[in-house]
């Protein structure tokens, strides 16, 4: 059942990195929040990102019944592409509150893009932490702040196994608004 739910997180980033490309390749984005972070010992410093003429963003969030689920993917402003060093923190809440119960977490870094091998904490759960410091939901104010740690293990591909011999620390901070998905 975990493994289920950890690929479907994938296939989720997936699409959210596959829908975010073209949108951020083409239009104009503001931050809407940053992502500090320590990959491996190496400073990471990345914004998630507002596309308004698409009604996107790259931090949001979406309600399924009782779950809320978020995603606070953050893109390294200095890369060559908007699609590389991008590093996505993901979590699931049973509720819509800071004090709602963590379901499931995850962390992905995507050093060259999505065509390329990427780190995911997929295997490790054991030493993933993801703690919320601030969450509002309120319609047009939605933001969210919390730290991660998480050891992430390079995959090829999605359907690949992670190579849990080539893994690395990953330990940070967030800070964003939230825009609803739909």
């Amino acid at each position: 059942m975990k493994a289920n739910r950890t690929k479907l997180a994938l296939a989720m980033a997936w699409v959210a990195l596959s829908a975010a490309h073209p949108a951020l390749a083409q239009v104009q984005t503001t931050p809407l929040g940053t992502v500090e972070a320590s990959l491996d010992g190496a400073p990471y410093l990345g914004e998630t990102l507002n596309v308004p003429s698409e009604g996107t963003a790259t931090a949001d969030f979406g309600m399924f019944g009782p779950v809320t689920s978020v995603t606070v993917q953050a893109h390294d402003p200095q890369a060559d592409s908007i699609m590389q060093n991008v590093l996505s923190i993901e979590f699931s809440l049973m509720g819509d509150d800071i004090s709602a119960s963590m379901m499931d977490a995850s962390v992905s870094w995507w050093p060259e893009g999505m065509g390329q091998p990427f780190y995911h904490s997929e295997g490790s759960e054991a030493e993933l932490n993801v703690t919320l410091e601030a969450l509002s939901l309120e319609e047009g104010a939605a933001n969210t702040k919390g730290r991660f740690a998480a050891r992430i293990c390079r995959k090829d591909s999605f359907m690949a196994e992670a190579d849990l011999n080539d893994c690395m620390p990953v330990e940070g901070t967030f800070e964003t608004a939230l825009r609803k998905f739909e």
